[in-house]
């Protein structure tokens, strides 16, 4: 659900991006307090996963294909305000570098699956862990309520954000809303099917990396970032082995502006590729989109130790977000 250069007026965009800054920079404030020796590893695995999963498009049984958002399962792992930060790195990084999304549309992007998806999501996970009770039960349900909600709500601020840009007469507006929103709901349910799964499972092998809420000693510090350079192998190897051969059908939002002739408003965009496929590899394009899956992965999470290297830390290496169980 990246949003091009086009689809959104100027004062949107502007409006958007001023809210996105000021979320992103109070993220990477409350990180200072977060900030040890687990959480930048946990970061950059969490955001190179996100940006290969976003790779992966999945069909949902309509001409219509959908793909992993990410904010609560980053949020879920990290917390709200790493989470944000790096679900936010991997937009910067798709757009940088393989156009997907615009450079006017980027706050609207990080507004949507970083705001919107991982402190929002968290908010919602938090409520219904705590209306269920039980670790584990509480975590997993959590997490599918909140990734699908965190779905539907990217998709219907969109709605509201493209009602806002346009004149009445342009566009049908209350058709856009509808088959936005319903198809969204069905993408949805993939979205909250793998961030269910992957959080179960982590939460079995490893429930103390859950909201990164137990006291952090060296023993599990060091445990972390072996963990945490497990999980980038996988994210590697989805880049390479799952994200060529990913659905090809348009995404819900491509799919409504292409029938609603949104897409013609689209303007081009200004990263180093033009998509995923377009690396230069003598015609073999499956394999341009696992060299680009690859790069991007890295480079989310070498943007990540850089970003918690120049972070001055301001609490030792105890984490204060609480699940509240």
């Amino acid at each position: 659900m990246h949003i091009q250069d086009g689809y959104l007026s100027t004062s949107v965009c502007l409006a958007t991006g001023a809210v996105s800054l000021g979320a992103v920079g109070y993220s990477l404030h409350r990180m200072k307090d977060l900030l040890g020796e687990r959480t930048v590893p946990l970061t950059g695995m969490m955001g190179s996963l996100i940006f290969a999963g976003q790779m992966v498009n999945f069909p949902i049984g309509l001409p219509v294909s959908g793909h992993l958002m990410g904010g609560v399962l980053a949020a879920a792992i990290l917390g709200p305000w790493a989470g944000c930060v790096a679900v936010t790195l991997v937009l910067v990084a798709q757009w940088a570098l393989f156009s997907d999304g615009g450079l006017l549309a980027l706050g609207a992007n990080v507004l949507h699956m970083a705001v919107l998806g991982s402190i929002g999501g968290y908010a919602v996970m938090t409520t219904v862990r705590k209306l269920l009770g039980g670790r584990f039960r509480g975590a997993v349900a959590g997490s599918v309520v909140a990734a699908w909600l965190a779905v539907l709500a990217a998709s219907a601020m969109f709605c509201l954000e493209f009602r806002l840009s346009y004149a009445v007469s342009d566009f049908d507006f209350g058709n856009i809303f509808t088959l936005m929103v319903t198809l969204h709901a069905l993408i949805g349910v993939g979205e909250a099917i793998i961030t269910g799964f992957v959080v179960s499972v982590i939460y079995q092998q490893r429930p103390d990396l859950i909201d990164m809420a137990q006291p952090v000693d060296s023993t599990v510090a060091s445990s972390a970032s072996r963990f945490a350079a497990a999980g980038l192998v996988c994210a590697l190897a989805v880049a390479a082995f799952a994200a060529p051969f990913a659905s090809t059908l348009p995404d819900g939002l491509d799919s409504v502006a292409e029938q609603f002739r949104i897409a013609a408003s689209a303007e081009s965009t200004s990263g180093l590729f033009t998509n995923y496929d377009q690396i230069p590899i003598a015609g073999w394009q499956k394999l341009s989109v696992s060299v680009a899956g690859i790069g991007g992965s890295l480079a989310v999470f070498a943007a990540a130790v850089l970003i918690g290297r120049a972070i001055p830390m301001n609490a030792p290496v105890i984490a204060t977000e609480a699940t509240g169980e």
